[in-house]
């Protein structure tokens, strides 16, 4: 099945950990539109309101809201067109998760990512041990989150993309070489 992608639907991605919200606070400081992190919303929401729909309790209700909330964004995103919109992960990020945790296939969750499409090319962040930490939302080690990084690169060839990787440095350096490699 070939999907143009929307142009102005920039991902990026990477394990947990290596800066990606950092540079999306960056860009949008730039004035650049942006789409927050849903899986650490869906995470926070549920902590906060004493929800079971986390990955160490409930993963199966998780990556539900991890959809909805993905495909929720993106519509917003659409609806911007065509001004660029910087996402924090995106559907194949779902199933990356859904993948690293042996999950069963989601059918919605192939027909979103196959009709949900973003920028063919996808920024994606390695893993970065000197700034790598644990809080409430994120909870794997080091480990998992290079384990989670390779199986993201691999995960959005699968589902269609060309990732490019985004060296480790200042935020101010890895904004700019993105921005570089969008106006190409």
């Amino acid at each position: 099945m070939s999907v143009s992608s929307p142009e102005n639907l920039v991902v990026l991605t990477g394990g947990p950990g290596a800066g990606k919200t950092t540079l999306i606070n960056y860009l949008n400081r730039l004035g650049y539109k942006t789409s927050p992190e849903v899986a650490r919303n869906v995470i926070e929401t549920q902590q906060k309101h004493g929800g079971t729909a986390l990955p160490w309790q409930d993963n199966e209700a998780y990556c539900q809201l991890m959809t909805d909330g993905s495909i929720r964004a993106w519509q917003d995103g659409m609806a911007l067109a065509p001004a660029p919109v910087f996402f924090d992960r995106g559907l194949p990020d779902v199933l990356t998760h859904r993948r690293l945790y042996k999950l069963a296939k989601d059918s919605a969750l192939i027909r979103a990512i196959e009709t949900c499409r973003y920028r063919q090319t996808v920024f994606i962040l390695p893993p970065w041990p000197e700034i790598y930490h644990t809080d409430g939302a994120r909870k794997q080690n080091f480990a998992e989150a290079t384990r989670t990084y390779d199986v993201l690169y691999q995960t959005y060839l699968d589902c269609g993309y060309t990732p490019v990787e985004i060296a480790k440095g200042p935020v101010e350096q890895r904004a700019e070489h993105i921005l570089t490699l969008l106006s190409q």
